[in-house]
């Protein structure tokens, strides 16, 4: 071991403390290379063939999207079919409602209006919760309501903090889903 020790100790003594250092920064360089910077560079060249892909297909007129041969009456249809019809209204109340519970949040009222004009083929539930939780209870509430009930949305939240130290917030909600009529 001694004698291997010694030989690498002939063979850099040569090259001094400027040029051990500079042989460790060369070999960090290479190995940050192959770690790194390799790897970005074969995802690139792929993304670089993939964009060379769409553009070749978009100069030759193919449709890039599927739904694009579809006639217009076809598309409306399709958005139209997303919405859940008015009868589901109750479930997705009770969505709203198991969602409160879920979260901790007692639902004691609210205001619930139909807004539904005879020349549109979609209608407006408009939903008024004033709840009170932490802002945590809420910001979950409203998230669970947003991924169990994809028609709806939110329209407002205002809420308000009786004192600076209270932990609970008095929170008004108001939601929109929209049904096909």
């Amino acid at each position: 071991m001694n004698l291997h020790l010694q030989s690498l100790r002939e063979a850099v003594g040569p090259l001094g403390g400027a040029g051990i250092g500079g042989v460790a920064l060369l070999a960090l360089a290479l190995a940050l290379h192959v770690a790194r910077v390799a790897p970005l560079e074969r995802e690139m060249a792929a993304l670089q063939a993939e964009a060379g892909s769409l553009q070749s297909r978009l100069r030759s007129g193919k449709a890039l999207n599927a739904r694009a041969d579809e006639s217009s009456a076809e598309q409306l249809a399709a958005f139209y079919a997303y919405f859940p019809p008015a009868a589901a209204a109750p479930e997705l109340l009770g969505k709203i409602h198991a969602a409160a519970a879920a979260n901790g949040i007692v639902l004691r009222s609210g205001e619930y209006k139909l807004e539904r004009n005879s020349d549109q083929r979609l209608a407006r539930y408009q939903v008024t919760l004033p709840i009170a939780g932490s802002y945590a209870q809420v910001r979950r509430f409203v998230s669970t309501v947003l991924a169990d009930v994809p028609a709806a949305s939110v329209d407002e939240i205002q809420m308000r903090r009786e004192t600076i130290a209270a932990t609970t917030l008095e929170v008004r909600v108001r939601l929109s889903i929209y049904l096909r009529t």
